[in-house]
């Protein structure tokens, strides 16, 4: 059965089944148990469970939200790998493998305490990924930048890997200029180059490179013409390219770049290392604020009941729904259906109520969104 990428958490009265659910969702949807300790979480009183579910799904989407952008900068990384959760496809823990961790998330704490801790520590992931990913893209930009150097045409690239020692002669009172000459105007520039200032050595003009549309000259001149020179090519659009030959710094630059790519390459794996582990761990994050968010609504709708002779227990049990592709509007339709009775929007004097815990569209049962997939931008 071809599936939706969105699940769906539902919860309803503990008077049905799951069995029952499987039998009148086939073909809708793949029914599994979603295993919120409904008997263990702390209930609380109603002013904090009424306060703590306006909190709940903000905290929720914060979850959802960093464990997308972590799903996406890993398939950024590892050339659009999905992300799984200790070798397992989200979609299979989310609906077969999940439980809750009590050994992270003890089922005794008072239940905002537990939200918060949870939230906060989703929102320390996505404080982190942002640090990561800046450092990395600075990394980037060092190397784009040195990529920019050798990119465009005569006119704007640099010339350090273009221009080589033996092409300079630089002494006290001598200097090569490099000239920029259109194609076009190459055979003029070679017939005057000499006339453009008082001491240019005759026969000095040598072509260092060239592209599809200039080439680069080296000319030699006596350095108190050098102004001189500079303006005539000015008259003449022939373009003067301000460069000095530094060995070292040449030298520096290469070390710098090859220091940076070995730098980005290391910063990368361990950067796609760390979404891998981290978004595993916030998706199981995630999900325990689901559970909780599930518990809320479902005690604010359906409340207690006796639990085995030993006290009151929320009145709910969870599945986790996967609707088969293109049935989420029949799969709504039947559950409606099936839970009419459960919650009714209409009190005793036919007016409608507002169900606490309930947020956006309203259903005759608990309905929480999981997505485990980003959306597609």
């Amino acid at each position: 059965m071809a599936e939706e990428k969105d699940l769906v958490a539902i919860a309803f009265k503990a008077d049905k089944s799951r069995e029952f659910l499987v039998n009148k969702l086939a073909g809708l949807a793949e029914v599994n148990d979603f295993p919120v300790p409904a008997d263990a979480l702390r209930v609380g009183t109603l002013d904090s469970l009424m306060s703590l579910s306006d909190d709940i799904s903000k905290m929720d989407a914060l979850a959802e939200g960093t464990c997308f952008k972590l799903f996406r900068q890993h398939e950024d990384l590892k050339g659009g790998i999905a992300p799984s959760v200790m070798g397992t496809d989200v979609m299979t823990y989310a609906t077969k493998q999940w439980d809750w961790d009590e050994a992270k998330f003890q089922l005794k704490t008072p239940l905002r305490e537990l939200a918060e801790m949870i939230s906060g520590k989703i929102g320390g992931l996505e404080e982190e990924l942002k640090a990561k990913v800046a450092e990395l893209n600075a990394l980037k930009g060092s190397l784009q930048a040195f990529e920019r150097r050798g990119q465009g045409n005569l006119m704007v690239r640099g010339l350090g890997d273009i221009v080589q020692e033996d092409d300079i002669l630089d002494s006290e009172y001598m200097t090569t200029v490099m000239v920029v000459i259109q194609k076009s105007s190459m055979k003029e520039f070679l017939l005057e180059y000499e006339r453009l200032g008082d001491y240019v050595v005759p026969l000095s003009a040598k072509a260092i490179s060239e592209d599809s549309e200039y080439v680069l000259f080296g000319v030699t001149l006596f350095k108190k013409c050098l102004d001189q020179f500079k303006t005539s090519c000015r008259e003449k659009r022939f373009t003067v390219r301000e460069f000095e030959f530094n060995a070292e710094a040449l030298a520096a630059d290469d070390a710098k770049k090859a220091e940076d790519e070995a730098e980005c390459s290391r910063q990368t794996a361990m950067l796609s290392n760390w979404c891998a582990i981290n978004y595993a761990e916030g998706l199981t994050m995630m999900m325990h604020l689901k559970a909780i968010r599930v518990f809320i609504e479902s005690v604010l709708r359906y409340g207690l009941t006796s639990y085995r002779g030993q006290g009151m227990a929320p009145n709910m049990q969870a599945v986790m729904l996967t609707p088969a592709k293109g049935k989420m509007d029949a799969l709504r339709k039947t559950l409606g259906s099936l839970f009419a009775t459960s919650a009714s929007l209409m009190d005793e004097g036919g007016d409608e109520v507002a169900v606490p815990g309930a947020a956006g569209e309203f259903y005759p049962y608990v309905s929480v969104s999981v997505s485990v997939f980003p959306p597609v931008l």
